[in-house]
């Protein structure tokens, strides 16, 4: 991976921690992501407009990434509900190198190195100590609920990396998958909070409207660059050096927040991180 390229895929990582970190501080999470989403479709459309439509086989990929992305933001907004900043983002992001690097392997042909082992074995060390270390808040449901939801946050982005990776590569311009993803992935989020809120979901997206459209850009702008750096290098290696976010992310929660454990859970995003970066050396 080259050294403009790393540099773009760490500043993606700088901004989803940023804007995962508006959703866990909003009012309304489910507004919150609405408005994320929805501004992610309406940056979008212009450029669908001005590219041409993805080629026939990349539609797949394009519902198969709105429906991952949907039940991503399900266990999202529910590991929010029950769990801290520095605690569910680590163990979601950091899970998802290593299932990238599976399913890499699986679909892609891109078999793991001895190093990607390495760092595998780190992010696992990582993640095990988040999972076995109880939570500040002392709620042992609701530390139960928000591991779980957490991990199958991390399912979902190992899933739809690998979709989104291959859904670039199988169209000409990238700009096209990404639009068109966008505009998809809003309607459907739009379609699914309207069937769960109802009218009431109106009236709540002007909570935090201003941050939600920040949160937006942010999600709109990380996500392109990440699927465009995907054309040029392994998914795994892509996956892997996003994932130093986890960092930035304990700081945020420990830091900013408040949440309790600053020296367990950045040590543990650190060890996450060491093993994602070893991973994308490989």
């Amino acid at each position: 991976m080259s050294l403009p390229l790393a540099a773009a895929v760490l500043f993606a990582a700088l901004l989803h921690a940023l804007w995962n970190s508006f959703v866990k501080v909003g009012s309304d999470r489910l507004a919150s992501v609405v408005v994320i989403v929805v501004t992610g479709g309406l940056l979008s459309l212009p450029i669908a407009a001005a590219v041409p439509l993805p080629a026939v086989r990349a539609l797949p990929f394009l519902a198969g990434s709105v429906v991952t992305h949907l039940l991503y933001f399900y266990c999202l907004i529910n590991a929010y509900r029950f769990g801290d900043l520095s605690r569910v983002y680590p163990l979601a992001r950091g899970l998802a190198p290593p299932l990238v690097a599976v399913g890499a392997a699986l679909v892609a042909a891109e078999a793991p190195t001895a190093r990607e082992a390495l760092g595998i074995a780190l992010v696992s060390a990582g993640i095990g100590s988040l999972v076995l270390a109880p939570a500040a808040g002392g709620d042992s449901d609701g530390d139960r609920r928000s591991l779980w939801f957490a991990l199958a946050t991390g399912t979902m982005i190992a899933v739809y990396t690998v979709i989104d990776g291959l859904g670039g590569r199988s169209v000409a311009n990238p700009l096209s998958y990404i639009a068109w993803m966008n505009v998809g992935e809003a309607t459907a989020v739009v379609v699914a909070a309207r069937l769960r809120r109802g009218r009431s979901l109106w009236n709540a997206l002007g909570a935090d409207l201003g941050r939600g459209i920040a949160a937006g850009a942010m999600a709109t702008l990380g996500y392109g660059i990440v699927i465009v750096a995907m054309r040029h290098g392994g998914l795994a290696h892509v996956s892997a050096l996003r994932e130093t976010s986890v960092v930035i992310a304990a700081l945020i929660g420990t830091l900013v927040l408040g949440e309790r454990g600053l020296a367990r859970r950045l040590t543990a995003a650190v060890v996450v991180a060491a093993g994602a970066m070893v991973m994308g050396r490989g």
